[in-house]
């Protein structure tokens, strides 16, 4: 249901990590704000979901989506279920990321990788696949960490 009074009222937005913390409060502000929301999560389902219902509460669209954020495949399911449960995509924000706790001297391969893959690459291929579907006038966002300028404890690698 459209209510034209409203700043967002007919959008459609995907974000991604909108399970928990920053990504759950920008998911639920957007569609306060009048859009429909698809929200993207790999291990907290059960917050997905309610997200969004407390989304549907507010007389939205909303879709919980299993998407990794850190694979080739996962920005491009998250955009292919966002469009064929809502319609289309006007606003993506790229909010999905993690960071590993301990001295970079000792992060294994794998760390390295999954921290690259999530805050960078699964960004660019999110934002990528995401291209093909917002119009003129969409909005693609990405929230950054300021962790690698000013580290909030010692041993974290970003």
């Amino acid at each position: 249901m459209s209510n034209p009074s409203l700043p967002l009222s007919g959008k459609r937005a995907l974000v991604t990590g909108g399970a928990r913390g920053i990504g759950a409060a920008i998911a639920l502000k957007l569609a306060q704000d009048g859009a429909d929301v698809a929200l993207t999560y790999e291990n907290s389902a059960e917050k997905a979901e309610a997200i969004a219902a407390d989304i549907r509460a507010l007389g939205r669209k909303a879709v919980a989506i299993k998407a990794d954020a850190g694979s080739v495949p996962g920005g491009q399911t998250a955009v292919d279920e966002t469009v064929a449960a809502l319609g289309g995509l006007d606003i993506l924000v790229n909010n999905a990321g993690t960071a590993r706790v301990g001295a970079f001297a000792e992060q294994s391969l794998e760390d390295i990788e999954l921290v690259l893959n999530v805050n960078i690459r699964g960004v660019l291929l999110t934002t990528q696949a995401a291209l093909k579907h917002v119009p003129d006038g969409g909005r693609i966002i990405t929230i950054g960490s300021n962790v690698g300028q000013q580290v909030p404890f010692g041993g974290l690698t970003v």
